[in-house]
């Protein structure tokens, strides 16, 4: 016999089921919990303002034995079948630190998790991640002022990064106008996100629009010239890195210059990527913001960068420090050896940006 939703007589009633704006009435209710209402994951979250969780737009929930159907919301997945238990519970735990800490309306996970293709490096003898993908959510707000106060949230991100110990977090926060606005743009970063994402959370409150598709030969045009320009843009900055470089065998004042130079080229490396990719390149110069867009694209960049030792950590800070303070802080000190290798580390990321962007360009035909 069907458990959960039901209706009076204890009968699944797909049919009729509530709509977001409405709060559960006496019809309707969870046999396991006694509950009128409960999230997409199944932990129960009071409803704020009169909205439900469990009835976003179409609703139609029955829980057969102990697990959740998918929901739909305009044909959005929501289904976590795919991932372990652990992973689950993860999400579960996010999503419930999220509704206590801020006005959670909707919750997206995209990229890497969403799509089934993450992966973890696990080294046997540090037992430390050498890489691994993040958890991609998107979290959508009625405003551009809570979008920005959700990204600079540092308790939120303080206390994501001490409860989530296995897997990071990266989270980015947009009003749902400027989503749409995206979607009738046709830019693919967001159309993938509808497309591929999986819905955790939903109040009801958001509809999102209905995207615009571009033609495939269209799409290329546009990624053609992207690649040609942000690509161009990052040898040139490579060049002059060399030159600089070189000048600071002799003078160290020049590795302050080689650094930024070579932050320049990694921004623009995967501003390449993204743009390829996606058709959006948030306005950050934050390489490991980037960096995290890029890898939940595709994962493959994630070893380009290793963090798993101090010293790995280290250097990488200093590349990223380097946009503000290797031009404008006395204190910023970089040694050829640091320089050294993390010039290897982008021309690893050159060679392997060309090599995936020219394959994306091709498969638009």
């Amino acid at each position: 016999m069907p458990r959960g939703f039901a209706n009076r007589d204890g009968l699944p009633d797909i049919q009729s089921a509530p709509r977001a704006h409405q709060f559960p009435h006496q019809g309707w209710r969870n046999e396991r919990t006694s509950d009128a209402w409960g999230p997409l994951l199944g932990t129960p979250l009071p409803p704020k303002g009169g909205m439900c969780s469990a009835f976003p737009p179409y609703a139609g929930l029955i829980e057969y034995e102990s697990t959740w159907t998918a929901i739909m919301h305009e044909g959005m997945k929501t289904s976590l079948e795919h991932l372990s238990d652990q992973k689950r519970q993860e999400l579960q735990r996010v999503t419930e630190i999220l509704w206590e800490e801020i006005n959670l309306e909707m919750l997206i996970l995209f990229g890497s998790y969403a799509r089934g293709d993450w992966v973890e490096d696990l080294d046997p003898e540090t037992l430390q991640y050498r890489y691994q993908s993040d958890f991609d959510l998107l979290v959508v707000t009625e405003t551009p002022r809570q979008a920005s106060k959700v990204e600079q949230n540092n308790q939120l991100t303080q206390r994501l990064a001490k409860t989530i110990h296995r897997t990071p977090i990266s989270l980015i926060a947009e009003d749902i106008q400027f989503i749409n606005r995206r979607l009738r743009k046709s830019q693919y970063f967001y159309i993938d996100i509808k497309r591929e994402g999986i819905l955790l959370h939903d109040s009801g409150k958001f509809q999102l629009a209905e995207p615009i598709e571009i033609t495939l030969k269209e799409r290329k045009r546009l990624a053609e010239e992207d690649f040609e320009y942000w690509f161009g843009q990052a040898e040139i900055f490579i060049e002059d890195y060399q030159y600089n470089f070189n000048k600071g065998l002799k003078d160290k004042k020049y590795l302050s210059i080689a650094a930024f130079l070579l932050h320049q080229a990694t921004e623009r490396l995967y501003s390449a990527i993204l743009l390829v990719f996606t058709r959006y390149k948030p306005s950050t110069h934050d390489i490991e913001k980037l960096g995290q867009r890029v890898s939940s694209i595709e994962p493959r960049f994630l070893t380009i960068f290793p963090r798993t030792t101090e010293e790995e950590r280290e250097r990488f800070k200093l590349l990223r420090k380097a946009y503000v303070d290797a031009r404008y802080k006395p204190t910023y000190i970089i040694t050829k050896e640091e320089l050294n290798w993390l010039a290897k580390r982008v021309q690893e990321l050159q060679g392997l940006t060309e090599k995936l962007c020219r394959e994306k360009i091709a498969s638009y035909e």
